[in-house]
């Protein structure tokens, strides 16, 4: 099974290099940069010579990334981005992982550079035409995982972000505006808010996103993240129910759990602990406290 590397990126010279040493050994290579003025290309080059500049950045993760994959020639895809890395030994996970498999896409482990987040993603899956990426920002891919490799994606912060800071939020901004009916998109433009103290702006907007979701892990992270916008506001009351809104749709979402034992004084605190350590992260989308 020949596997192909799919990479997108833009200004990433500080960075690039330690992924794309970290896939040595793949079948194939792809890179598609999407406006580097920086030596991204250059250095891209050292590894591979299918780096591709003709796509025109439309503000569009999504578009990007199919457009990289359709240079693909392999039979598996994997998709890793320039301020990430594979842990060692990921690529011979990632070949037992697809060998002899029929399903579509594979979840890979993805790691925080400092551990603080740890969540499951799909960034292995097959080149077919129906496979494709959606959502111009936070995108996901069309079908679903019916498997786990246990290969590692160590993310960092890519100083590339600091040229221009307001990307992600503008491109969600203009997403949800475009289309009102859209649900994952208000959780992610919620958290831009949240991220940047906007706090009502963020509870507002995570109010549409829990209104249309059914999606168990992230209207958990969503109410948590609401509460703890009432919490800085000083809304302490407030912040306690929708905390208990987190609790109630993932009773075993630890930080939750810890959150409302900072929530109360002593005597109730105490027993929300307690009632902590019996949580196991159970399904819950970014496993911040162990």
């Amino acid at each position: 099974m020949k596997l192909s590397v799919c990479m997108i990126v833009k200004n990433e010279e500080v960075m690039l290099e330690q992924c794309l040493s970290s896939v040595i050994g793949a079948d194939e290579l792809i890179i598609c940069d999407t406006g580097s003025i920086d030596k991204t290309v250059e250095i891209a080059k050292k590894y591979t010579d299918k780096v591709y500049t003709d796509f025109e950045w439309c503000d569009s993760f999504a578009k990007a990334r199919n457009h990289a994959n359709s240079k693909a020639t392999g039979d598996w895809i994997l998709t890793i981005d320039a301020d990430e890395h594979l842990e060692p030994g990921g690529l011979a996970l990632i070949r037992e992982a697809i060998k002899d498999f029929d399903g579509d896409a594979i979840n890979l482990n993805v790691v925080a550079t400092d551990k603080s987040t740890v969540f499951k993603n799909i960034r292995l899956y097959r080149n077919a035409p129906h496979v494709k990426w959606h959502g111009a920002a936070h995108n996901y891919v069309s079908v679903p995982a019916t498997k786990e490799c246990e290969a590692t994606i160590v993310f960092g912060y890519s100083p590339a972000h600091k040229l221009d800071p307001d990307r992600t939020m503008r491109i969600l901004e203009k997403a949800t505006e475009d289309n009102p009916s859209l649900s994952r998109e208000w959780y992610y433009l919620g958290r831009e808010y949240w991220y940047r103290g906007q706090y009502q702006k963020a509870i507002d907007t995570l109010d549409i996103y829990v209104k249309g979701s059914k999606n168990i892990p992230e209207r958990s992270d969503a109410y948590l993240m609401q509460a703890r916008a009432l919490w800085a506001m000083r809304r302490g009351e407030e912040a306690r129910q929708t905390c208990m809104l987190s609790i109630l749709n993932n009773a075993n979402f630890k930080e939750a759990v810890l959150f409302m034992a900072e929530l109360h004084w002593e005597h109730n605190a105490n027993a929300w602990k307690k009632f902590a350590e019996c949580c196991t992260n159970g399904g819950v989308l970014f496993k911040r406290v162990e």
